[in-house]
Formats: C-alpha cells, sequence, structure tokens
C-alpha cells in the first residue's frame, strides 16, 4: 500500500527543513506514531537509523528503519530494516511567495501481504494537520522548532 499527503506550508524551505530534518520533532506532527527514537551513534543524516512504531488500531506497525537519502532542504527518505517492509519520503519545494509544498509519501506492505493500514487510517494520511503554524515554522535556531501537539 502506498499513501501520499501533499500540502502547501506558509513557512520558507529552510523553516520547514529544519522540522524535517530533526527526528526529535516526528512526533509532533506525524498523527498516531508512538516512537521515534534513534537506534545508531550518528543522529541525522545518511545511515542513520531509527526505532519507529505508529499505533494504528490496537496494532503497532514499524520496526527500524534507516535513512537512505538526505537531500538539504529538499528531500528526506527512509527505508526499513527490520519489521514492517517500508519506505518512507518527504519532499520539499518551493511553491513561491516563501511557502513550502511538502509531500509525504509511505509505502508498506505488511506481513503475510495484509495491509494494517487503512487510508483513511494511516499516519501519513492526516499527518500535516499536526504542521505548525507559520510563526511556529519560522522561529529562530535558537528556540525549540518542533510543532505542537
Amino acid at each position: 500500500m502506498r499513501v501520499e499527503r501533499r500540502c502547501v506550508i506558509n513557512a520558507d524551505r529552510d523553516a520547514v527543513w529544519k522540522i524535517v530534518s530533526d527526528p526529535d520533532c516526528y512526533p509532533s506532527f506525524m498523527t498516531n506514531l508512538e516512537r521515534w527514537e534513534t537506534a545508531s551513534e550518528q543522529r541525522s543524516g545518511v545511515g542513520a537509523r531509527y526505532t519507529v512504531h505508529w499505533k494504528i488500531g490496537s496494532v503497532p506497525v514499524g520496526g527500524l528503519v534507516e535513512v537512505v537519502e538526505f537531500d538539504d532542504r529538499r528531500d528526506l527518505a527512509w527505508v526499513g530494516i527490520t519489521g514492517v517492509n517500508l519506505r518512507g519520503r518527504i519532499r520539499l519545494r518551493d511553491a513561491g511567495d516563501g511557502r513550502t509544498k511538502v509531500t509525504f509519501r509511505l509505502s508498506y506492505q505488511a506481513w503475510a501481504g495484509y495491509s494494517v493500514i487503512s487510508p483513511t487510517g494511516s499516519p501519513c494520511a492526516r499527518w500535516v494537520a499536526r504542521w505548525p503554524k507559520p510563526s511556529n515554522a519560522s522561529r529562530s535556531s535558537s528556540s525549540r522548532s518542533c510543532p505542537r501537539r
């Protein structure tokens, strides 16, 4: 199954990248994400690994993922190493007038081919509902830049 969500954020790409490139921010904008913890000495960038779990109904979905693409201010992608067969990508593009087009994709195949995430109940189908207001997205780097739940 593949789920994709697109939106335009009223903040420039630098401000949005500060949030999506910081794994500590993921729980603040990914609905149903229960766990996104660093699982390697490398905290971010290509090769960084994380233990991730989304709760879908009563079922935890996730495993160990590794970042395979980290193109500054443009693309961040990860693949599942253990657990559910999983691939994720966050893509940022300029939308004009200081805004940023964000595309979030998540594709997965659950054990035995069963889908455990429905398109309407998936964590990514609603993830932008948690996105920060423009004033939060453009905070200085000296303050916490993660959106609030």
